[in-house]
């Protein structure tokens, strides 16, 4: 796994995972087609002072996944993000279409809550597939995140929300892909 570095590379491999037909087919289409699209949706949704012991993130948690030397190709990326200033971050994984179906998301997410849980000492964790996206449902369930309930997001699609055992999830929180602004772009 490597830090998002905002090269053209990374970009490319993330707005190509986003944009694939499975990708719009399981999670819907974002509408997110450029750098400054993406930008725009990761200062929305960086992690809140009040998860990261009181220090401001400066930087985006995405990590791109690579087969083990660095001149391999990427293959996808997994992130950690926050919706809402109230509800726990959420790990998301968005995986190449060749390279589905191979472990990758799961192998990468449990990776990434080992590393949040060590380094940053994040223990309430969330994510929120959507109720047809079975793939992302099994791969929350593989790194170890649990069922609570579906909810409805803000921006109308059905969603189940997994949680880390012990994490609360307040029932009141709505969620929304572009966190509490709602402004996009």
């Amino acid at each position: 796994m490597e830090l998002f570095d905002y090269s053209e590379d990374h970009y490319d491999c993330l707005l190509s995972a986003m944009n694939s037909p499975t990708a719009h087919a399981c999670m819907g289409d974002f509408g997110i087609r450029t750098h400054a699209e993406f930008d725009s949706l990761n200062r929305a949704t960086r992690l809140s002072p009040s998860v990261t012991g009181g220090k401001i993130p400066d930087i985006d948690i995405y990590y791109l996944l690579r087969l083990e030397q660095a001149s391999a190709p990427l293959l996808g990326a997994v992130s950690l993000t926050q919706r809402s200033t109230v509800a726990p971050p959420d790990i998301g994984w968005c995986i190449l279409e060749p390279f589905m179906g191979r472990g990758y998301a799961t192998e990468a997410g449990k990776r990434l809550l080992k590393m949040v849980k060590e380094c940053l000492g994040i223990t309430n964790v969330i994510a929120w597939p959507g109720v047809k996206n079975e793939r992302s449902k099994r791969v929350a369930e593989k790194i170890g995140l649990v069922s609570e309930r579906e909810v409805e997001d803000e921006d109308g699609g059905l969603n189940v929300v997994y949680v880390l055992p012990g994490t609360v999830f307040d029932k009141g929180v709505r969620l929304s892909l572009w966190g509490e602004d709602h402004t996009r772009f």
